[in-house]
């Protein structure tokens, strides 16, 4: 069944939609004011009609106890509940280190106004749904937004076979320890990609967010003149433990069009590999690693003549981010 969100997108009457995306806020209970401010400040700036929280929403090694979740989590909706935009998520590595499970915390931001995020039962991770954004005038179909959940803690795989046994020492350096899209959630968006489909004729353009990118964004990366690949590198680029055919699934599907991430604290990423473009958006929050100058959001302004452009908004520009005394 196709699902509807608690609040309707629609594409505006020019037949704009505006995203804004910001990843790895990570922040705690004593938060780095410039972390909420620079939110505050970027969404202004911004004027989305949705906001993504990408993943690392939270850094639960130093937000623990149910109580300090959720006080963290009134901070940090604010500045989209309070301006009445709907806002999603999914979740990254470190929102699992927190003691609050996965589908207690996803209660918890279910529980906002304004956000619009589900979940969909019997597939691996919480964080997987997809939200429609309807035409300017009727209720067909213009885009879908796949949202993936990361994970985070090693899943029960073939007997005998362990982390360590799949991360052998001689391998691609950006094969690292994190979990991949698993192939019950590739089915799940297969079979949803295949109903939208049906429902309206033709295959409906997309974009799936998800925290940790593919390993095919290394295409990109290493290939700029033919990917008009656009980025600053500053840390090695860290995808998962073993590919796991997401971006084959996507290509082959032949409806998403971006393949939205974060994760990476001081990456900016933009390139276009088999017609899919793959995004990165560096670290909004200021309590973590990460370079100052670069904190922030992507920007995507997606447009019902088949079009869409991507940019960043920086921090920087809207607030002052001299770390304070």
């Amino acid at each position: 069944m196709i699902p509807t969100a608690k609040h309707t997108l629609r594409f505006r009457e020019d037949g704009s939609f505006r995203i804004l995306m910001v990843s790895d806020i990570q922040d705690k209970l004593e938060y780095d004011p410039r972390t909420l401010a620079g939110l505050d400040a970027v969404i202004e700036a911004a004027k989305p009609d949705l906001v993504i929280l990408g993943g690392d929403n939270v850094d639960g090694r130093k937000l623990k106890p149910y109580d300090e979740f959720v006080k963290y989590m009134e901070i940090f909706t604010s500045p989209m509940e309070k301006r009445q935009i709907p806002w999603m998520h999914v979740f990254g590595n470190h929102d699992y280190d927190t003691e609050v499970s996965g589908p207690e915390m996803q209660k918890v931001y279910e529980s906002y106004p304004y956000c619009i995020s589900s979940h969909s039962e019997g597939i691996p991770g919480v964080t997987n749904y997809m939200v429609p954004v309807l035409a300017h005038d009727t209720d067909r179909v213009e885009y879908a937004i796949y949202a993936f959940d990361s994970h985070y803690k090693e899943r029960t795989r073939r007997a005998g076979v362990s982390h360590e046994d799949l991360m052998l020492p001689n391998r691609e350096p950006f094969y690292k320890k994190w979990e991949p899209i698993y192939f019950e959630q590739q089915m799940w968006y297969w079979n949803l990609s295949k109903e939208l489909e049906a429902k309206e004729g033709h295959p409906v353009r997309a974009m799936a967010v998800m925290h940790v990118p593919p390993h095919e964004i290394m295409m990109a990366v290493n290939n700029p003149a033919e990917t008009g690949y656009i980025g600053h590198d500053r840390e090695s680029f860290q995808c998962p433990m073993v590919n796991s055919g997401v971006y084959a699934t996507m290509l082959e599907r032949g409806d998403v069009e971006i393949i939205a991430a974060g994760h990476l604290h001081k990456n900016i990423s933009d390139g276009v590999y088999g017609g899919i473009r793959f995004t990165l958006d560096a670290s909004a929050g200021f309590s973590v690693g990460g370079i100052d100058e670069l904190r922030g959001g992507r920007v995507f302004d997606i447009r019902t003549d088949g079009t869409h452009e991507t940019h960043m908004i920086y921090c920087k520009d809207y607030i002052d981010i001299t770390k304070p005394e």
